[in-house]
């Protein structure tokens, strides 16, 4: 039983990440357009 739950907690650093993943690259996003007319400014 032991091991269902390492598997568990691995599974969970997994989707953790992915979703800091989604949400850096969401920042990302909004980020560099917001900065295009600075830069070009």
């Amino acid at each position: 039983m032991q091991e269902d739950s390492e598997v568990q907690e691995v599974v969970e650093v997994v989707n953790i990440a992915k979703l800091i993943t989604e949400v850096v690259t969401a920042a990302t996003t909004q980020v560099i357009p917001a900065a295009e007319p600075v830069v070009a400014a």
